[in-house]
């Protein structure tokens, strides 16, 4: 029997891995994009592996305080 996956796990890691690309590019440690996003390093790995949804305030601390590009973690096209 075929089990689908949900859309929303399929979005979650997508999101995820853009997350952890978007880290690297500003070459930052999980602690450090962490830090200035206001969570701690275990919400940000959960986040990077998928494993946890993003939530619209994590993304605007990240607009906020960093470099982020945040377009393309959510959409996956370059804004910068």
């Amino acid at each position: 029997m075929n089990t689908v996956q949900p859309i929303a796990d399929d979005l979650s890691d997508a999101f995820g891995a853009r997350l952890t690309e978007e880290r690297n590019r500003l070459g930052l440690a999980v602690h450090e994009l962490a830090h200035l996003a206001g969570i701690t390093d275990y919400m940000q790995k959960r986040f990077e592996n998928g494993t946890s949804t993003i939530p619209i305030d994590y993304l605007q601390a990240l607009a906020a305080r960093s470099d982020a590009d945040v377009l393309y973690i959510i959409t996956g096209a370059r804004s910068i």
